[in-house]
């Protein structure tokens, strides 16, 4: 099936390109083969979800990244502190290269999705929103591995003084 230039399907297919890309770049600039092993896991499932949206696939089976699968990964991901003794990262500098590639990574799958809702609405038989959805989460608690010692940096929820 061909889409026109303003299509929604044809930008999430720039957006997925545009992760995959990224993730490439920061395995080339990473001398650390369990960082780079960790996001291939990523670039796998981009790579699954590119040809189930070029092929009108569902995406099967359930998404599992590092051992842990969605329901896990959305547990950890509204509960950091009881995981990682740490509560919601307050993204910074200082979370160094590694944290912040993955925070870069994370935030590329939510526009992503963004994208996916546009293309798939309510509609969403594929599954491609729903992994995104997940997939962003899974990023988000990766971040907790990569952080420097003695990161601190959370967000504070509440009134602001």
């Amino acid at each position: 099936m061909t889409y026109g230039k303003d299509s929604p399907r044809l930008e999430l297919r720039g957006r997925l390109d545009s992760l995959n890309a990224e993730i490439i770049f920061l395995q080339a600039m990473s001398d650390n083969p369990e960082y780079n092993a960790d996001i291939e896991e990523v670039r796998e499932v981009i790579n699954c979800l590119q040809r189930c949206e070029a092929g009108e696939k569902v995406f099967a089976g359930p998404l599992t990244l590092w051992g842990i699968d969605g329901e896990e990964i959305h547990r950890r991901s509204h509960n950091p502190a009881k995981y990682y003794g740490l509560g919601h990262i307050l993204p910074h500098m200082d979370m160094g290269r590694g944290a912040s590639g993955i925070n870069l990574l994370r935030t590329l799958t939510r526009e992503a999705e963004l994208c996916a809702v546009r293309a798939f609405g309510h509609d969403d038989r594929l599954r491609i929103c729903h992994i995104l959805n997940r997939l962003s989460s899974a990023l988000y608690i990766l971040t907790y591995k990569y952080l420097p010692e003695g990161y601190n940096r959370v967000m504070h929820f509440g009134s602001p003084e």
